[in-house]
């Protein structure tokens, strides 16, 4: 495996391309990415809405170091937008879009990326599609949380992503609870004046996240494979008499597929990322980083050596 990984470097391959050609690592693909090409995931996210499930599409960039390779990605993205609305798909498919992989600062976040952000906020609005922007490593949070809420306020068609595991959180939900944010536990390490350092902590900090969110105008979505918080919410959106379709549960396409399935049943807006791409796998990986799982450990397995 380490020869043909090293082989695979040498023509410029990604690891994600030398897996997806192992026995083992075409079943786990098929399980949790959309594919290499924008029309696998295309494919994917039709048989996704056919079984009664929303979806998120995220186009996992590469990292980029020059302006025309942040247009390029750019250009891939409104290309994704288009095909969704030309195929139909734009009411319940989404676009996922981490602000650095339109930045060319080689992963930094540069002010060059909320540019090209404004610029794909309204191509999307004028497809009918909906932006879900992300928080990567390299997130300047206040500086996103800012962009955000000034574009939500002008009306964007976008939604934000917020991370209960950071102090601030509970405030941005305040001020953004009349508008679409998705809440995560979050991964990022931060120092204990910035962020909480247990995981019990950070579980507390999502529910109060949770019940701003709820009591508030928008539509919450809340990404989470913790039964027990799945639950929690199910309670809360019951005492404050959400309607099901009011808020949404955004899982990882192949996780807790049992919980998914539940949901969708009993009324509730079930939305699966999906992530697709030459570079899904390091997306995918660093995704699933933030909690173990059986199938994180079937990806990890695959990595050589």
């Amino acid at each position: 495996m380490i020869r043909e990984a090293l082989s695979a470097v040498a023509r410029n391959e990604s690891l994600g391309t030398l897996i997806g050609r192992t026995p083992i690592g075409r079943a786990v693909v098929g399980r949790v990415v959309g594919g290499d090409s924008l029309d696998e995931a295309l494919a994917v996210a039709a048989g996704l809405g056919d079984d009664g499930f929303w979806v998120s599409l995220e186009r996992a960039a590469p990292t980029v170091d020059s302006p025309e390779a942040a247009e390029a990605v750019l250009a891939e993205l409104r290309a994704l937008i288009d095909r969704l609305a030309a195929e139909g798909l734009a009411e319940t498919c989404e676009v996922a879009v981490l602000p650095e992989s339109l930045s060319a600062s080689g992963g930094a976040l540069g002010d060059d990326a909320f540019v090209r952000l404004d610029a794909l906020c309204d191509h999307a609005a004028s497809a009918g599609v909906q932006v879900m922007v992300g928080m990567g490593p390299a997130v300047d949070v206040e500086r996103t949380v800012d962009w955000a809420a000034t574009m939500l306020e002008r009306g964007a068609v976008a939604g934000l992503t917020l991370q209960a595991g950071l102090r601030r959180t509970e405030g941005d939900c305040a001020r953004l609870a009349g508008h679409r944010i998705r809440l995560v536990k979050g991964g990022h390490r931060a120092g204990p004046e910035l962020g909480y350092s247990q995981p019990l902590e950070v579980d507390k900090a999502y529910v109060r996240c949770a019940r701003t969110l709820l009591k508030g105008s928008g539509e919450p979505s809340f990404a989470t494979h913790d039964p027990r918080l799945i639950e929690v919410i199910e309670g809360l959106a019951a005492r404050y008499e959400r309607p099901p379709r009011s808020f949404e549960f955004a899982f990882y396409m192949g996780r807790l597929e049992g919980a998914q399935e539940r949901l969708a049943a009993s009324g509730h807006r079930v939305r699966v990322y999906v992530p697709y791409g030459p570079d899904w796998f390091a997306r995918l990986v660093g995704g699933l980083a933030e909690q173990p799982s059986t199938i994180a450990a079937a990806v990890r397995s695959l990595l050589p050596g």
